[in-house]
């Protein structure tokens, strides 16, 4: 039983790039640049690394443009993103982010019996190439308030022979669902601000929608606050709220959200 939660638990960080909230930026290619990562359009700045205990590394390649990985779970299940800055117009900024992942070996080690088995010993795992690809759409209004839509398509392609079964755990399901139904599209709007001196707010609403045979849609919604204590250090904290279609049923659950992050 231990041994399924650390891996439900490395599936959950895998398939959830978490993001942490910024400072007020006005919209115009100068100012884009961010001091902590988070769900807008905007980007850190070029040379900035970032880390949490669940978040992945990340690295601003330019001031327009960085990526994510996580280091721990790269060897067992390949991962890297790309978020890119394009543009502003009026007072929205364009972005787009590119994820690709290679759950293959990480479905192999969790088919078996037993410990640690989340998917069936029969279970007959093919070659996947997971890609998820998003637009970006944001306005800041002050300090705070910045509100992004979000809209995206969860894409996997596999080759070989293919037999498993969904993992139908509640926020995992959404992120592994094209695994064995082809894509899976989502829908996404975020709102994120200073809520008082270095604590920053975000409320981030998507809906993943269910395609071929189960039909229906999960919704998630996310609040949480974090403490920007400098540029170097911050303590994120909140709560996920999940509801929708299962292949079980409806069914929803409430889980908590916590980092501690570096940056250098």
């Amino acid at each position: 039983m231990k041994n399924n939660l650390i891996i439900s638990i490395i599936l959950l960080f895998t398939f959830t790039l978490k993001a942490q909230d910024s400072v007020n930026i006005k919209n115009s290619q100068k100012d884009t640049v961010l001091l902590w990562s988070n769900n807008t359009a905007k980007t850190i700045k070029k040379g900035r690394k970032e880390i949490g205990l669940f978040a992945p590394l990340k690295i601003g390649l330019k001031d327009s443009m960085e990526i994510s990985i996580h280091p721990i779970f790269f060897f067992i299940i390949p991962n890297i993103e790309l978020k890119k800055y394009w543009t502003s117009f009026g007072i929205f900024d364009l972005a787009s982010k590119h994820r690709f992942s290679y759950p293959t070996l990480l479905y192999n080690v969790i088919s078996k019996r037993g410990i640690g088995g989340l998917l069936p010993s029969t279970s007959t795992i093919p070659q996947m190439f997971k890609f998820d690809n998003s637009i970006l759409l944001g306005t800041t209004i002050n300090e705070y308030i910045t509100t992004t839509i979000n809209v995206g398509v969860d894409l996997t392609l596999s080759f070989g022979e293919s037999n498993f079964p969904d993992i139908e755990y509640h926020i995992i399901y959404p992120r592994t669902y094209s695994l064995n139904n082809l894509f899976t599209p989502y829908f996404g709007i975020n709102f994120t601000g200073k809520f008082f001196a270095n604590v920053y707010y975000e409320y981030k609403f998507t809906a993943f929608f269910m395609t071929n045979t189960n039909q229906g849609s999960i919704l998630e919604n996310k609040l949480k606050f974090q403490w920007n204590i400098s540029n170097k250090f911050a303590i994120s904290g909140g709560a996920l709220l999940t509801y929708g279609q299962y292949p079980y049923g409806q069914d929803g659950g409430l889980f908590p959200v916590f980092d501690l992050m570096y940056g250098f």
